[in-house]
C-alpha cells in the first residue's frame, strides 16, 4: 500500500509538471512570445527665447514631463534668461510653445544704451530743432536757425552733404561735424 501511494504521488507530480510545461509553451511547442510593447508616445514642444538652441523638441511622454525637461533638451538657458518669469515645473503638453524671456533689467539697459547712442551722438538734420543743431561743432543759434529755414524752403535734406548749401557752412565747417549727421 505504501508503494501504491508513492507511485500515485509520483504520477501526480509528473502530471502536474507536464501541465506546467504545457502552460509555458504555445500550440506549436515553442515558448510563448511576449506581448508587443506599446509604441512609445512622444510630444513635440517648441522652445524659444533665451535658450541655447531654439527649436522644436520631441520628448518621450512619461506622463510627468515639465517645462524644465524641454529647456534642458535644447541645451539650457542663456545668461540673460529670466527663468523666474516661467514656471519651470509646469507640465508640458503636445504642441505647447515655451518662451523664455530676457531679464527685464537687461532689456532696459539695452534700450537706454541704444537711445543714448542714437540721441547723443547723431543729429538728424531733417528733424532736429535749433537747440539740437547747435550741439554740432561750429553751429551756433543763428546758423542752426538758417538750417531749419533751408529745410523748410527746400524740403528735407536728401544727403548730409546738402547742408553745405546753407549760407555759412563750407567744407571746413562741414568736415568738423559730418560724422555726427544723420538724415
Amino acid at each position: 500500500m505504501k508503494k501504491f501511494f508513492v507511485r500515485v504521488a509520483a504520477l501526480a507530480g509528473i502530471i502536474l509538471l507536464g501541465l506546467f510545461v504545457i502552460g509555458l509553451l504555445d500550440d506549436d511547442g515553442n515558448p510563448p512570445l511576449k506581448p508587443p510593447e506599446p509604441p512609445v508616445k512622444t510630444i513635440s514642444v517648441y522652445v524659444s527665447g533665451q535658450v541655447k538652441n531654439i527649436s522644436v523638441v520631441e520628448l518621450e511622454d512619461t506622463g510627468n514631463l515639465r517645462i524644465i525637461d524641454a529647456v534642458n533638451k535644447v541645451g539650457g538657458l542663456t545668461e540673460i534668461a529670466d527663468s523666474s518669469a516661467v514656471n519651470m515645473s509646469a507640465p508640458l503638453t503636445d504642441g505647447q510653445h515655451v518662451h523664455i524671456p530676457a531679464k527685464e533689467i537687461f532689456l532696459q539697459t539695452m534700450q537706454i544704451a541704444a537711445s543714448n547712442s542714437n540721441s547723443s551722438d547723431m543729429v538728424n538734420i531733417n528733424t532736429a530743432d535749433a537747440e539740437r543743431l547747435a550741439t554740432l561743432k561750429g553751429i551756433g543759434p543763428a546758423l542752426a536757425q538758417r538750417i531749419i529755414e533751408y529745410r523748410e524752403q527746400n524740403g528735407p535734406f536728401k544727403a548730409i552733404e546738402e547742408i553745405k548749401n546753407v549760407r555759412g557752412i563750407g567744407e571746413k565747417k562741414f568736415a568738423a561735424f559730418k560724422d555726427k549727421l544723420a538724415i
